[in-house]
């Protein structure tokens, strides 16, 4: 089985999901559930109650408090229930933390492999817009974070995993990810470098057709090179090259249509680009059509090793 390992080559223990009771919460436990049994790991479930409500100094919250607790405590216990229907054979655990949920599941983070978390959600208990919470773990996480979009329909695949590369060192990482996630699914790999001009109007003017195919020329050499990087460690991948002269975050989405995972960059700084990939990652996080791995600028490119199938 391929793995993923990070971090001073200490391989990390387990997935973390992050949970609130909502029903997308649970379409990440269940996505949560089948990943870990892909990688052969426990799976937490951890829910955060903010630390407010445990401050002894606030007179009468102490029913309060202990309601919140009570009803956290039920939502993992359903959310645990649920996690053990989808993967039998996983291990899972569950903790109920006090504290801001996003600090919360940063920390959690530390000691995981995977972290995942719903694009949004509504639980009453929590008081939780996990829509914030995702945005805020994303670009601070120090492993990658999957945020969970849509149903989760485990029997419906494409056998496609997609990933978005500029030549920056934070897709790189991202890169490198996808090819070790490809791997572990036996899915096809499809590496999209998308590019555009400053000035979309002058792709119409016949003086630039040389230059724009030598701009093309350029960006289809970058995505080789990358690309030849990882299948050096996933020999037994099957890799599309994929160059497209439009805008990242609508090429990507559009590949999200029928992919099982989009695999970003928190944030890109290649030269040649011209644009942040965090706003590439933000916009396809809001509209992508499968779940998305962000691999943050925290989860350092050269500490990701990827490991030969076994």
């Amino acid at each position: 089985m391929a793995g993923i390992r990070l971090g001073m080559g200490h391989h990390m223990t387990h997935v973390v999901v992050g949970v609130d009771g909502s029903a997308d919460g649970l379409r990440a436990v269940e996505w949560a559930a089948r990943e870990a049994s892909r990688r052969g790991l426990p799976l937490r479930v951890v829910h955060a109650v903010y630390t407010w409500l445990h401050s002894p100094a606030e007179a009468g919250i102490e029913e309060v408090r202990q309601w919140l607790l009570e009803g956290g405590r039920d939502l993992v216990a359903r959310s645990v229930a649920h996690a053990r229907e989808c993967a039998p054979y996983v291990e899972v655990v569950d903790a109920v933390m006090t504290g801001d949920p996003a600090a919360v599941l940063i920390a959690e983070a530390e000691a995981a492999e995977l972290l995942v978390v719903a694009s949004r959600g509504t639980g009453r208990i929590s008081g939780l817009l996990l829509g914030s919470v995702a945005l805020k773990v994303v670009s601070r996480s120090p492993c990658p974070v999957v945020v969970v979009r849509g149903p989760v329909e485990p029997h419906k695949t494409f056998d496609e995993v997609v990933v978005g590369v500029d030549g920056s060192p934070e897709s790189t990482g991202a890169l490198r990810f996808a090819a070790a996630e490809a791997s572990l699914r036996g899915a096809r790999l499809r590496a999209i470098l998308a590019w555009n001009l400053a000035t979309p109007a002058a792709e119409t003017m016949p003086a630039l057709l040389t230059e724009l195919g030598e701009i093309e020329g350029a960006w289809t050499r970058i995505l080789d090179e990358a690309v030849g990087t990882v299948t050096l460690s996933h020999p037994e991948l099957e890799v599309v090259h994929q160059v497209v002269n439009g805008h990242p975050v609508q090429a990507l989405i559009d590949a999200s249509e029928a992919a099982d995972l989009v695999v970003v960059g928190s944030r890109g700084r290649g030269v040649l680009a011209g644009f942040v990939l965090g706003s590439v990652s933000h916009g396809v996080l809001h509209h992508a059509h499968c779940p998305v791995a962000v691999v943050g600028s925290r989860v350092d490119a050269a500490r990701i090793e990827d490991e030969q199938p076994a």
